[in-house]
């Protein structure tokens, strides 16, 4: 063995029998996951992560008087690594990771002061890269357009080798300078600017920071982002540790049984147990699978029932995780009073997404249901905005209350949707029954199929027709009619269409079976339309056509005048809850401080 190890030396010199893997590990690092759950008893997590920026102390807001000053209010301001005594007169290394998917100028500083005085800040604000330095007593800036990757992300590391400071994005270098004094005795802050996107906080855009007490070097820095980014690219919370992905979440949901799909990082085996009470009885073993999308089906229910489940996982290794002890109800039968709720669009901001579910919590709906758009762009490349985003703004609430989708163009090539929906069919639409309701479901994204002889325009007639239903809901993403003012036609140039055309053969055929309610998402507003049959408004028999785009996307506008159709307009972040009493539904439409913009019942 030992002749082969020198053959093998000599032969090629540069190989070696040691790990390739070079990157350095940090003394401290943060990842800013998890972030939101439901309140009280209800709460989901059974960890307890870097919530908020717990581990970083917040000390004040307002607005910055320095000459570094960006002109924006300050959203908050905190002290990061201050229990890790760094010595910044010394070298070390600074490492953050932003997720900026927003509309509106948002960002992040770091800066370095002593005392009173700043010596150099780093920012990262609206698409731009300002750097900030003072150097014999003048404060020198200069700033760059910053370059993403999956068109969302920075990446950047800042490393100070005790005379150069040099910033890299992407681990490329971007700016280096020499510092005429050490940065000794410095006090690191960071501070968020937020001002114009509502419920953000720091967390929200910073998903990851890390100190490194020396100097890197180059090799090092080089094999720090590739690592971040097959994290990112896989769709993974954390690169080493053992965690959950997605869920549990509910869905699929009936008298007698209900659905349950969750994610884990890798492959793990799985006990589920359940019950009508606390200990819980039944139990479902899972064999390890190379697939982590698992589904469970909770069968042989009772109708109207309250049941707990649990689930704990172990990997071969012999890793462990369990969630803790959550709920749902089963469906409620025939002639039984039930609330849903209705939401849209929530795309790309977790911080509205949360708002959302707090609200929806409150009222306790028996079910949700999300007309389309789940993401901004999830298709096979994006799976981040699946696990970073949705599940992080939603995924509390439906682990406890089950979700009926929609997919939306929003869900890319649909390869995420259908594994996390499996429900939902091969082509995206379905048919569901609650009580005294069918929902009929539709994949919009086709329209020519919602046209007249399409297969699901031959779908839809069919099951409109066996329908015993007392009421009847269509749900889509795209739009029948429309108020919007630039989706449709530029209605400040020109006239609108006041809806998608595509659609105009569906919106004959819900009206000829006495549809009462047609909800429909993809723009980001909210339009309630006055009774509509034959393009006229009929009290008596026509169809609600309902827009509830507004729980996330970045929001839109009406056109300057207004629809012959519409009976409410609303421009801003909303949901809505639908209750079915016998022969009365009454809709109720909120914004994400709880007040109600719109309320209107319906009776057959």
């Amino acid at each position: 063995m030992l002749t082969f190890l020198i053959l093998f030396s000599l032969l090629f010199p540069k190989a070696s029998l040691q790990s390739t893997d070079s990157v350095p590990i940090p003394a401290k690092e943060f990842w800013f996951w998890n972030q939101y759950d439901l309140p009280r008893n209800a709460a989901t997590k059974s960890s307890d992560e870097t919530v908020f920026l717990k581990d970083f102390q917040k000390f004040g807001a307002g607005y910055s008087d320095s000459p570094y000053s960006l002109n924006q209010p300050i959203s908050a301001i905190y002290k990061p690594f201050e229990s890790q005594n760094v010595d910044f007169s010394k070298s070390f290394a600074l490492e953050f990771l932003l997720l900026n998917h927003v509309n509106n100028p948002a960002g992040i500083s770091w800066e370095f002061w002593q005392e009173e005085d700043l010596k150099m800040a780093i920012s990262v604000f609206d698409k731009k890269v300002i750097n900030g330095l003072m150097e014999k007593g003048i404060w020198q800036k200069s700033e760059f357009n910053s370059k993403t990757w999956k068109k969302y992300w920075n990446h950047y590391l800042l490393n100070f080798d005790g005379k150069n400071v040099t910033l890299f994005e992407q681990g490329e270098m971007v700016w280096q300078k020499e510092l005429d004094k050490t940065l000794e005795g410095s006090q690191l802050i960071l501070k968020s600017f937020l001002d114009m996107e509502p419920y953000m906080e720091a967390h929200d855009i910073l998903k990851k920071t890390a100190i490194y007490q020396q100097a890197l070097t180059e090799q090092e820095i080089a094999d720090i982002f590739p690592k971040v980014e097959k994290q990112i690219s896989a769709g993974k919370l954390y690169s080493d540790k053992f965690h959950l992905i997605a869920g549990p979440y509910l869905n699929d949901i009936s008298e007698n049984s209900a659905q349950l799909v969750w994610e884990t990082d890798r492959a793990t085996k799985a006990i589920l147990t359940f019950g009508e009470k606390i200990p819980l009885e039944m139990t479902m073993n899972f064999d390890a699978s190379t697939n982590p999308i698992s589904t469970a089906i909770f069968e042989n229910l009772k109708p109207e029932t309250t049941y707990f489940y649990q689930i704990e996982f172990e990997t071969e290794s012999g890793e462990k995780l369990s969630t803790p002890v959550l709920s749902f109800q089963t469906a409620k039968p025939i002639g039984n009073p039930f609330l849903f709720g209705i939401i849209s669009d929530t795309e790309s901001r977790p911080q509205v997404n949360n708002q959302v579910a707090q609200g929806l919590w409150e009222e306790r709906p028996d079910f949700l249901i999300h007309l389309g758009d789940l993401t901004d762009g999830g298709f096979k490349d994006s799976k981040f905005e699946w696990t970073m985003e949705y599940f992080q703004g939603v995924g509390a609430l439906t682990s406890r209350v089950p979700v009926a989708t929609v997919p939306g163009n929003g869900d890319g090539d649909l390869n995420w949707y259908k594994q996390y929906h499996p429900h939902t069919g091969e082509k995206g639409f379905y048919r569901f029954d609650f009580g005294d309701a069918s929902f009929f479901m539709l994949n919009s994204n086709p329209r020519k199929d919602l046209q007249k002889g399409g297969e699901q325009y031959v779908w839809l007639e069919n099951e409109l027709t066996k329908s015993e239903a007392k009421w009847s809901f269509v749900v889509l993403h795209h739009a029948p009619y429309s108020a919007d003012e630039d989706d449709y036609g530029n209605t400040w140039r020109e006239p609108g269409n006041q809806g998608d055309p595509q659609l105009k053969d569906l919106i004959s055929l819900v009206e000829a079976n006495e549809v009462k309610m047609v909800f429909f998402g993809h723009l980001h507003t909210y339009m309630r339309s006055h009774p509509l049959k034959g393009g006229k408004v009929d009290s008596e028999n026509g169809t609600v056509y309902v827009q509830a785009g507004g729980a996330g996307g970045n929001l839109e506008d009406n056109a300057p005048t207004r629809a012959w159709f519409t009976a409410k307009n609303f421009r801003g972040h909303h949901y809505c809850t639908v209750q079915v009493i016998g022969d009365s539904l009454e809709l109720r439409t909120y914004n994400l401080e709880g007040e109600i913009i719109d309320v209107v019942t319906i009776k057959k």
